[in-house]
């Protein structure tokens, strides 16, 4: 799957795969894959549910950095892998998937070197379990047979534009703008971000609130 783009497949991990790539279209490259990946998914489930069999889903981390590389452990037992903060971060993101209901995050890192061939939403500013460090996380949008690129930057324009009305707490604004997401394409991160800002409503966030978001599970 994705045979075109992944450079590499260094594990599995569990139900996980972490691919690796390297180069200077890496995040590109990793991207595409990406892409290419679920629309595998979409054709197994289309044929699960014909057949009614069970489907499964699948979420997707991408993160960009430096990494230790190369064969890690002792003499009677070694790796080759990749290690360190980039690493964890990109699994991080593929487990929040599951509290977005999304596909594939990325992290801004990555963001920052794709270029317009992907439609990207702003998805959150969050600190993942473990770190102090928040980070801007991003998800890639993609057409499908029932979904345009122009439905998806209509989409991209609406929810954003609730993501910065949450952020100035103006909560009836931002729910009228995630509360469109709903309606027109049944979205479900913009359905997160209406049960956020019902709560809010109720409790507001402390002074000084920037609008991260702490992720307390993996």
């Amino acid at each position: 799957i994705g045979e075109l783009y992944i450079e590499e497949i260094k594990k599995y991990v569990g139900d996980e795969i972490m691919a690796f790539f390297s180069g200077p279209k890496k995040e590109i490259n990793a991207c595409k894959a990406a892409m290419e990946i679920r629309k595998a998914m979409h054709r197994e489930q289309q044929a699960a549910i014909k057949s009614g069999a069970a489907s499964i889903s699948i979420g997707i981390g991408i993160n960009s950095g430096t990494v230790v590389f190369g064969p890690v452990g002792s003499k009677t037992r070694k790796d080759f892998t990749s290690i360190g903060d980039t690493v964890n971060l990109a699994a991080r993101l593929e487990g929040a998937n599951k509290e977005y209901g999304s596909k594939s995050i990325i992290s801004e890192s990555v963001y920052k070197n794709l270029n317009k061939n992907f439609i990207c939403r702003e998805l959150d500013y969050i600190a993942v379990k473990g770190k102090t460090e928040a980070v801007r996380i991003f998800e890639i949008l993609q057409p499908t047979g029932k979904i345009t690129r122009e439905m998806l930057q209509d989409l991209k324009r609406l929810f954003e534009t609730g993501l910065e009305h949450y952020r100035k707490r103006k909560w009836k604004t931002a729910e009228e703008y995630f509360s469109k997401c709903v309606e027109k394409y049944n979205d479900a991160p913009a359905k997160v971000f209406l049960r956020r800002t019902a709560r809010y409503k109720t409790y507001p966030p402390k002074d000084g609130w920037t609008g991260v978001f702490t992720m307390n599970v993996k």
